[in-house]
């Protein structure tokens, strides 16, 4: 099967994780924790390493600082086989950092420092779309916001279709995204986008509707952490429940969602067998520790789904 190609524009953070919290601080308060270290991370760089491992041909265009975590950063998509020469090392930017605090229950909350991800810009875009094409552009919110609008712009002109994974949470003005192929934000993003928290059935269909209003993208995929995602095409929309997985660390878990998502639709495998495929990846990323050391690859992935169906996963 040939491999699909994908662009993805965004963000490369190194993260420093802090691990145990049984709870978030209050303000002056300090939480003792438990082991601390530092991993690759960055919402477009954890979707262009879990593409790649996941069975696409990927280049990634971002930003880093020319230091020691940038060349380290570069170093990890490399391994993954991610094409890293659509990324520009700025000498006068230093690499963005992530702190990330994970609870017991593998939730997090984190502070981002953009770094050199906030000179991200159009014409980094615009020099990787002139020289080759692709099947799909993915993208996120951890960059300066007409990046990512002049990226959509840049992609429609080459007729390319763009997945926006809308994160982390912000309000935002959609209508420059009119007619985006997938938006896809997670609870906490469709409240900060729709003020609607779709905690319920009803509050999910409300919020997916008001998305589709505000951009008219193809799908709107909800995504709703052990609930699984709500897929809204502007006439109807459904739930996928995702599979039951003991989940350890919930970080990267959106982003290889996302990545699993375009690489079935990117295959003709149909939504509701792309989505499968995604939960799966998914699943098996927040069962395990870290950002980009989750990330599993597709042999993983169809190994999982085969024992869902034979049963020797229960």
């Amino acid at each position: 099967m040939k491999k699909p190609k994908l662009l993805v524009v965004g963000s490369m953070n190194m993260d420093l994780f802090i691990q145990g919290a049984d709870r978030l601080p209050e303000l002056g308060e300090s939480v003792l924790c438990g082991e601390y270290g530092y991993t690759a991370g960055g919402k477009g760089s954890n979707q262009a390493l879990a593409a790649a491992l996941l069975g696409a041909e990927v280049v990634m265009v971002g930003r880093v600082g020319k230091d020691p975590n940038g060349d380290r950063l570069i170093q990890e998509l490399e391994k993954g086989t991610v094409r890293t020469d659509g990324i520009v090392q700025d000498e006068q930017e230093q690499t963005g950092l992530a702190v990330m605090l994970l609870q017991q229950d593998g939730r997090y909350v984190s502070y981002v420092a953009l770094g050199a991800n906030r000179k991200l810009c159009r014409e980094d875009v615009k020099k990787v779309l002139e020289r080759e094409m692709f099947d799909m552009i993915l993208m996120q919110l951890e960059m300066p916001i007409q990046t990512v609008y002049d990226t959509y712009v840049l992609a429609k002109e080459k007729k390319i279709p763009v997945f926006l994974d809308a994160g982390p949470a912000m309000q935002l003005d959609l209508s420059p995204l009119q007619g985006i192929y997938i938006l896809s934000p997670n609870e906490s993003e469709t409240k900060a986008l729709t003020g609607i928290y779709p905690g319920t059935q009803e509050e999910t269909e409300r919020a997916a509707r008001q998305l589709y209003r505000m951009a008219e993208p193809k799908y709107v995929v909800l995504k709703l952490g052990e609930r699984g995602a709500f897929v809204y095409d502007g006439k109807k929309g459904a739930f996928f429940p995702g599979f039951q997985v003991e989940a350890v660390d919930s970080t990267a878990a959106g982003d290889t969602f996302g990545a699993a998502l375009s690489i079935g639709l990117c295959r003709k495998q149909g939504l509701e067998e792309s989505i499968r495929f995604a939960h799966a990846a998914a699943g098996i990323c927040v069962s395990r520790m870290g950002a980009q050391t989750a990330i599993p690859t597709e042999e993983e992935v169809s190994a999982f789904l085969e024992k869902e169906e034979t049963g020797e996963r229960k």
